[in-house]
């Protein structure tokens, strides 16, 4: 048997490549569907990614939504109680401007003849005025003391004591009473320097 010198093949170019497209078909799938399918799917991960996003992007909004009503309702409230807080130091400023003025004015008050009748307006409260038995003083405001000098004495050393704060203080001095053994005993303190003495 004789062998050709080149095998002839009976197969057009066409039957080769429809072939080839045939096999690789079978190989990695129509190119139609697997494009079909990649776009699905890219669609469906764009639509879950979206709706993920907004449905965050919703509840971020909601709860930032009553955060700001919260902080709005409390900044009401933190200005009420500023303005409350206000009127209350306005009104203790000239309640204490008041007093003072007429503690001057009692300061400034000629001396009655009589010292056992003159009147001597409370230090403590400087509304009220000193009452005085047997070396006892009393106040309506509940300030009680002893000192053993008349109510002219005890004037004069309370002022010294004012005068004497006022040469390193422009502040105004305060009046307490402090127990002892010996009995309650006056005292006065200035807030400012850190004045402090007893009458």
């Amino acid at each position: 048997m004789q062998c050709p010198s080149s095998p002839i093949n009976h197969t057009s170019v066409e039957q080769k490549r429809h072939a080839q497209n045939v096999a690789r078909q079978q190989r990695i799938g129509m190119p139609k569907l697997r494009d079909l399918l990649r776009e699905k799917c890219r669609i469906r991960i764009l639509n879950a990614r979206n709706d993920r996003v907004d449905g965050n992007r919703k509840v971020q909004l909601s709860e930032l939504e009553e955060i700001l009503r919260l902080e709005l309702k409390e900044l009401d409230q933190d200005l009420e109680l500023e303005q409350h807080v206000y009127e209350e130091l306005l009104s203790d400023v000239n309640e204490w401007y008041a007093l003072q003025e007429q503690h001057l004015e009692a300061l400034y008050t000629e001396p009655d003849s009589d010292p056992k009748d003159h009147e001597l307006i409370c230090p403590v409260c400087l509304i009220k005025s000193l009452q005085c038995f047997k070396s006892l003083y009393t106040c309506e405001c509940g300030a009680r003391f002893k000192h053993a000098a008349d109510k002219t004495q005890l004037e004069q050393l309370i002022q010294q004591k004012v005068n004497e704060h006022e040469l390193h203080c422009t502040q105004a001095l305060q009046f307490f009473i402090e127990a002892q053994p010996t009995g309650n005993r006056l005292y006065t303190i200035c807030g400012s320097c850190d004045f402090c003495s007893s009458i």
